[in-house]
C-alpha cells in the first residue's frame, strides 16, 4: 500500500515523529507494527523495508510513527517532507490483547528508549477497560534526550517514576531498577499485569525480577526483519523449552514465560 508524508519532525534529539496519510484506511490495535520503505526505493537506496510500531492510528486514519535516527534507513527517512510518498505493508503482529477479563489489581508499563512508541496507546486502551485501577509507567533511557512522550504517558497513568542512565532526569540507574524497587515494596500486596518494550537486555532482566512472583508479563519485542510476514526467517527468537519463534509471525508481543531472552544480554 501507498501513503503520503503528512509530517516529519524532529521532537527531540535523534529521535522523530513521521505522520503518513494512507491512500486505503487500516486498522490496528497497540502493538502491531508496519514495514515501511520509500516509494522511489531505486532513488533512496533503501530497498528492503524497515520494521516500526505503530504510535498512533488517528481518526481520519493517519499513521503516526516514532522513530531514531541510527543509520542509512532512518538517515533517509527523516529527510522526506510533505511531498513524499512512502510504501507500507501491514499492519502486522498480534499486539496487545486487552480486554475486560483482566483481574488484577494494578498495571505496570515498562517502556526503555524507543520501545515507548506502542505503549502509549497501550495505557490509554488500559485507562478505558479499567478506569477506577491504577496504571504505573516507567520510562527510562540513557539521557533525558532519550525520554519521550512523557505528557502523554501522564494522561493516563496514575503515576510515571523516570530513571536515566545519566542521571539527568528522574531517579538515575536503569529502568529496570525502579521498577525491582517498587516490587520489593509493594509485590505482596496486589496482584500485577505488566507490559513492557524495549532493548532485549532490558526485557531479560525483567524476567530476572519477576521471575520468583505471579505477575503475567507481556513483551513486545524488537527485531531486525525484511519482510514482516515470516519468510525472511530474520527475526528468531528463542522459545523456553527449546525451538524458535519468529517475532513478526509469532509476535512481537509475547508473555514474558513463553521466551527466551538469556543470551540477549
Amino acid at each position: 500500500m501507498r501513503a503520503r508524508v503528512f509530517s516529519n519532525q524532529c521532537i527531540k534529539g535523534s529521535y522523530y515523529k513521521l505522520i503518513i496519510r494512507p491512500y486505503q484506511k487500516i486498522t490496528s490495535i497497540p502493538g502491531q507494527f508496519i514495514m515501511l520503505r520509500p516509494a522511489e526505493a531505486a532513488e533512496s537506496g533503501i530497498f528492503l523495508p524497515r520494521p516500526f510500531s505503530i504510535h498512533n492510528l488517528s481518526e481520519n486514519g493517519n499513521i503516526e510513527i516514532l522513530y531514531k535516527v541510527v543509520g542509512k534507513g532512518t538517515g533517509f527517512f527523516c529527510r522526506l517532507d510533505n511531498k513524499s510518498e512512502i510504501d507500507f505493508l501491514g499492519p502486522f503482529g498480534n499486539g496487545f490483547q486487552i480486554n475486560g477479563n483482566v483481574t488484577s489489581d494494578e498495571f505496570l508499563i515498562v517502556a526503555g528508549g524507543i520501545g515507548v512508541a506502542p505503549l502509549v496507546n497501550l495505557a490509554g486502551l488500559i485507562r478505558d477497560f479499567y478506569p477506577g485501577k491504577p496504571v504505573k509507567v516507567f520510562l527510562g533511557g540513557r539521557a533525558e534526550t532519550d525520554l519521550l512522550c512523557v505528557d502523554e504517558l501522564n494522561k493516563y497513568a496514575s503515576e510515571v517514576i523516570i530513571t536515566t542512565q545519566d542521571g539527568s532526569k528522574g531517579v538515575t540507574g536503569y529502568v529496570t531498577d525502579g521498577l525491582e524497587q517498587y516490587l520489593q515494596k509493594n509485590a505482596s500486596e496486589k496482584k500485577y499485569s505488566l507490559y513492557a518494550c524495549g532493548p532485549n537486555p532490558m526485557l531479560s532482566r525483567i524476567s530476572d525480577i519477576v521471575g520468583h512472583l505471579n505477575i503475567d508479563t507481556y513483551f513486545s519485542l524488537e527485531a531486525t526483519m525484511a519482510c514482516g510476514m515470516g519468510l525472511c526467517m530474520g527475526c528468531a527468537i528463542r522459545k523456553k523449552g527449546g525451538g524458535y519463534y519468529l517475532v513478526c509471525k509469532d509476535g512481537p508481543v509475547f508473555k514474558g514465560d513463553e521466551v527466551d531472552l538469556s543470551d540477549e544480554t
